[in-house]
């Protein structure tokens, strides 16, 4: 694979512009091998970033209905207010 030559550019102050030189030794250098196993790396990782995300929605909506389960037990049953009374309070007073 070749690459095209890139153009010259105006040199502005007779500086020479860093990071243009750098591209271009990057570009024209000799290029790093790829890994052969790469391909596979990467499909391993993606299978264990997607199990962990449905994992964690997975939890997310126990979680949420676990929250509403006892949302609804807090409204039905009221555990703050005292229990009834069974027996009428002794009469004082006639």
């Amino acid at each position: 694979m070749s690459l095209p030559d890139l153009p010259d550019l105006p040199e502005s102050a007779d500086l020479p512009d860093r990071k243009e030189t750098e591209v271009r030794r990057m570009l024209a250098g000799p290029y790093p091998l790829v890994p052969p196993d790469l391909a596979a790396r990467a499909a391993d990782r993606g299978r264990r970033l997607l199990a962990h995300r449905t994992l964690l929605h997975r939890l997310g909506w126990l979680l949420a209905l676990l929250a509403l389960a006892v949302l609804c037990w807090l409204v039905m049953d009221r555990p703050w207010l005292p229990p009834p009374a069974h027996t009428t309070p002794p009469v004082e007073g006639w």
